[in-house]
């Protein structure tokens, strides 16, 4: 079932490999909304899939069959209206989400050797290595044992899906 949890860039595989471990092997890493997307209505077409991506400045335009099912902050979760599909958007992008989850626990990105200025950790963020980067996953994971609140929501929306796939109820995942 990991196959079917599609995270949208390196940075967000870091963040979901880290908050939620695989159960084996690892999550389907994309590069990009587009290709997100293009993954769940080719390979996952009438399966369970979950797509992770940022909000960008383009919608995407697959998303237009989704309604939005609940917010919590910067966490939109959006659920198809015909298939088993869902997507969890992190507003407006990841670095950000990063950012507000540490300053929201206190916590300061240049303690994990990583830039506190937005456009310098985009670059970094950008990069392949920004995957199994270590200095985004030791603030991950210190962000979430702090109980930085989107954090936690976030890891909990995941499991849950993962978990219940098929069986989800709308009414559980929202009082989670």
């Amino acid at each position: 079932m990991d196959l079917a949890i599609i995270p949208e860039c390196y940075v967000d595989t870091n963040l979901i490999e880290t908050l939620v471990p695989p159960v084996k092997g690892g999550y389907n890493h994309q590069k990009g909304c587009g290709r997100v997307a293009a993954v769940m209505k080719a390979e996952f077409a009438d399966n369970f899939a979950l797509g992770i991506i940022d909000k960008d400045k383009n919608q995407l335009d697959y998303l237009k069959e989704f309604a939005l099912a609940h917010q919590y902050g910067n966490l939109l979760l959006y659920k198809h209206d015909q298939k088993p599909h869902y997507i969890i958007q992190i507003s407006p992008a990841i670095e950000r989400f990063l950012m507000s989850g540490a300053d929201s626990v206190g916590i300061s990105l240049t303690d994990y050797d990583l830039p506190a200025d937005l456009h310098r950790l985009k670059k970094i963020s950008k990069s392949v290595n920004s995957k199994q980067d270590p200095r985004f996953k030791q603030l991950i994971r210190s962000v979430s044992k702090a109980g930085a609140p989107e954090f936690l929501k976030l890891s909990q929306w995941i499991k849950y899906i993962r978990d219940t796939n098929y069986d989800i109820s709308l009414d559980e995942l929202k009082a989670l």
